[in-house]
């Protein structure tokens, strides 16, 4: 558990840091799934890649990223929760902040299945 939970700070700390994709390159599995809120899943890497970068691309600016709380378990001890507060600004200066909850399921110091769960309207 120990070394989830520092796998989890380092992650953590490149994505506060607005080392995103960065950190998607080198935490995320090749096959790994990926479902926000209720929407189909998509799988593997590379496909998750397009829609992360979809995502990105909207942001002109990241203000804060803040870590709410964060929570581990699972039978096997491979669970991650991080709950954020995310204050970002688009290319037309339009400032948004964004909750919400990632839910990480790890095998060996990567994130094999993940789920996002958004508050509210999260779209610019």
């Amino acid at each position: 558990m120990k070394k989830l939970k520092n796998t989890v700070g380092e992650l953590n700390t490149m994505i506060m840091a607005g080392e995103i994709a960065k950190a998607f390159e080198k935490y995320y599995g090749e096959n790994v799934i990926i479902q926000v809120n209720g929407n189909s899943p998509v799988s593997g890497k590379e496909a998750n890649r397009k829609r992360e970068m979809i995502f990105l691309k909207e942001i002109e600016k990241l203000n804060s990223a803040e870590i709410k709380s964060v929570t581990f378990g699972g039978e096997d001890d491979n669970v991650s929760m991080t709950e954020w507060e995310i204050n970002i600004e688009n290319k037309a200066g339009e400032e948004k902040t964004i909750y919400r909850v990632n839910v990480q399921h790890w095998k060996d110091d990567q994130i094999i299945n993940e789920r996002l769960y958004f508050c509210g309207d999260q779209k610019f």
